[in-house]
């Protein structure tokens, strides 16, 4: 009876030591690139995740900007990376369910040159107009739209970037134009909206809200959900306009070959690290609300995505190039 508990606990030990040994499979150091500059959405988030990873791990986590080319430059240094998890890519939902589509001549593929590992963060997205449009909801904004004699200018953080994406699906909801003006970033587009160069763009809500509070810009509406900083602005779907529920989101992509194990436990050590109080009011005060998924979950969605961004590009006769 001894010899056979002797056993069992052997056994076990053995289990418990190769789990302990396969989420400890990373390397020593892991570089989590982040394909835009500093100071934007994407580098927020993604360093505040870093923080949380870095009480998670083992290994030693640096944070590494790669601007460029909408997203490209960073996939690029990815694709030469191992597949150990080594070096990590952090993404938004625009370079892989938006930017394939629209840009014809994308140098990178995004369902072969990168892997899906965990998605873990929303934003809050919200349609703002300088302060001399004569506008004060979304509705007003549209009349104004279909009574200009040319189309008013609208900006974006960049062709093919989600807040392009976001006024391609505005102009198929309300039926109407608007002139499209991409710029290299949110922070230049929106500095000529306050200034009165353009009429409006699509824009993180916690970066347009000192703008508003400031008199330089209106608010005139969010995407999807009613904000918990700002609830008082009213969603586009609340002001007539359906279709525009698709929330921009975060995630880590990891490069081909990753194996299976390795993605695992980068997704619990991310899944733990949202579970972290400080973590999590990071990430809302910016604007941004923690959301892990995962596996299969995640697959899915950004299939599901990139169906509905496909369907509006094909239908609208859209291209990037």
């Amino acid at each position: 009876m001894k010899c056979s508990w002797v056993r069992i606990v052997a056994a076990l030990a053995a289990l418990l030591f190769a789990a302990a040994a396969s989420a400890q499979k990373l390397p020593a150091n892991i570089r989590l690139i982040i394909p835009f500059p500093p100071g934007g959405p994407v580098d927020f988030i993604g360093r505040v995740l870093a923080d949380g990873l870095r009480a998670q791990l083992s290994s030693v986590l640096v944070v590494d900007n790669r601007p460029g080319a909408n997203g490209a430059v960073g996939v690029a240094a990815l694709k030469q990376a191992a597949p150990d998890g080594g070096t990590l890519l952090f993404v938004s939902s625009g370079m892989i369910t938006f930017s394939p589509h629209y840009e014809k001549s994308l140098p990178y593929d995004a369902a072969r040159d990168m892997v899906p590992i965990v998605n873990v963060a929303y934003s809050d997205i919200s349609l703002i107009v300088s302060a001399g449009v004569p506008a004060s909801n979304l509705r007003e904004l549209i009349a104004l739209a279909r009574a200009s004699p040319k189309p008013l200018a609208m900006g974006s953080a960049g062709t093919g970037n989600i807040t392009h994406a976001y006024l391609e699906l505005l102009k198929d909801a309300a039926k109407v134009d608007f002139l499209h003006v991409p710029y290299k970033g949110a922070s230049p587009a929106l500095a000529d909206v306050m200034g009165g160069q353009i009429a409006g763009m699509f824009i993180g809500l916690s970066t347009a809200l000192p703008a508003a509070k400031a008199g330089k810009v209106k608010v005139l509406a969010v995407i999807g959900r009613r904000s918990a900083i700002a609830p008082d602005i009213p969603t586009i779907t609340e002001q007539g306009y359906s279709g525009m529920e698709i929330f921009p989101w975060f995630a880590v992509m990891g490069p081909p070959g990753i194996g299976a194990e390795t993605k695992a436990t980068i997704a619990a050590a991310a899944a733990r690290a949202l579970e972290n109080e400080d973590i999590k009011s990071r990430l809302l005060a910016g604007g941004h609300t923690p959301w892990v998924l995962s596996g299969d979950a995640f697959t899915r969605m950004i299939g599901a995505e990139s169906e509905t961004w496909k369907k509006l590009i094909t239908d609208r006769g859209l291209s990037g190039n």
